[in-house]
């Protein structure tokens, strides 16, 4: 029998590595593309925490910006732990029934797709930005550079869609306007205290900005 000669071991060799790397990146894909439900999730530092539960699953439900969400003071509704460098925990559990802990940073994202969560109420087709209602209806000269993208107020999970709401009380390219029951039009939770998140462009840059009520939101 002929033995093979260096030039065929070397390609046999590699062959081998190839086919190795493709399995390990189909498993590493196929670990990643496993979804998980949230539990509970909350948001702060050591025992100066605020539950986000609800709010987390309406941020990543209305598809984030870009796919993500974003985690800072803004959009989880708050500071409870000022000058504190906080952090996002996420508790989950998957189809099998495994559980596991997500820590995400203050200043990080989460990429949306990482989660299972119920179909949102704005009537979607999918989780990307742009496919919201009345998505790309701004786009008319006075409101070039600004851009709301998404807008909903309320609490733990009791959220309405004020985004079309809010894009009509832009003015000159500016939207001003105090966060309170009559002017975003009612209550969604009575007795509670509420927040208005607005995700929104501005100079191609995509931001979000909670606003409590009782204050005044101004943007850009």
């Amino acid at each position: 029998m002929k033995k093979p000669n260096g030039s065929s071991r070397i390609a046999f060799i590699a062959l081998a590595m190839c086919m190795m790397a493709a399995a390990f990146i189909t498993a590493r894909a196929a670990g990643q593309d496993e979804q998980w439900q949230i539990q509970r999730a909350d948001y702060g530092w050591r025992d100066r925490r605020v539950d986000v539960t609800g709010l987390l699953i309406d941020l990543l439900s209305h598809g984030g910006v870009n796919g993500r969400v974003a985690v800072n003071n803004q959009t989880m509704g708050g500071d409870p732990a000022v000058g504190a460098d906080k952090n996002l925990r996420i508790f989950a559990r998957n189809r099998r029934g495994a559980e596991r802990e997500f820590d995400f940073k203050e200043g990080g994202a989460i990429d949306i797709t990482m989660f299972e969560l119920p179909r949102n109420d704005w009537g979607d087709r999918g989780n990307g930005p742009g496919n919201g209602p009345g998505y790309g209806q701004n786009d008319r000269p006075e409101w070039r550079g600004f851009q709301i993208i998404r807008g909903f107020y309320g609490v733990q999970g009791r959220t309405v869609n004020v985004t079309d709401m809010l894009r009509g009380r832009v003015r000159d390219g500016v939207l001003s306007l105090r966060v309170e029951n009559g002017a975003l039009g009612g209550d969604p939770a009575v007795g509670a205290d509420k927040i208005l998140i607005v995700i929104y462009r501005y100079q191609g840059q995509e931001q979000a900005t909670a606003v409590r009520e009782g204050n005044t939101l101004t943007i850009p």
